[in-house]
């Protein structure tokens, strides 16, 4: 019998790819916050979410840029994808809520919100029907990074195209919420 290539600890204490991932993205953020002084948690999740927010914002608005309507919504839920991917920690630091009293992190927070349901008002959905579309988007997005960074999908199918086909489904299903809010 041969020995096994893994061990039970290998499987428990090795970092996955995501952890790698995150750790990286998150390593200049954290020495560049260490140089100017910002030293206790609290203080790091605020700059962590205001620089993603920030960062997001600027990749959506540049994604619907000349935009408009299911167009824009499409650029807008490729280029969540596209942040999360390529700044995984960051992108992790604006899924949490401003649980610190911080008005910068509020005003980010609430832009980035404020132009994300503005593309919802495009495609017909105001008020809650766009709040509800927003959480769901948000969910699509994170849920299918994680399953992407982690290599968690193990069927030989392309990424890319599963994702472009659940966006599809999203935009399409998209009706249901204006059916909802009468």
């Amino acid at each position: 019998m041969s020995e096994p290539k893994l061990s039970v600890r290998d499987l428990l204490y090795e970092p996955t790819r995501w952890d790698q991932l995150i750790a990286a993205d998150l390593s200049a953020e954290i020495e560049s916050l260490l140089s100017e002084r910002i030293d206790t948690i609290p203080e790091m999740r605020r700059f962590l979410a205001i620089k993603g927010y920030r960062e997001l914002h600027q990749s959506l608005k540049a994604a619907a840029d000349g935009k408009s309507g299911e167009e824009a919504l499409r650029a807008v839920a490729f280029a969540m994808r596209a942040y999360a991917r390529d700044r995984p920690g960051l992108s992790a630091a604006t899924f949490r809520n401003p649980t610190v009293d911080s008005p910068e992190w509020h005003h980010e927070g609430e832009s980035l919100g404020r132009f994300v349901l503005g593309v919802f008002a495009g495609v017909g959905l105001t008020g809650d029907a766009a709040i509800h579309a927003l959480r769901i988007l948000r969910a699509l997005v994170r849920g299918f990074v994680l399953h992407e960074m982690a290599a968690s999908f193990i069927e030989p199918l392309d990424y890319d195209e599963s994702y472009s086909m659940a966006v599809e489904v999203y935009i399409r299903g998209l009706t249901a919420l204006h059916t909802a809010k009468k």
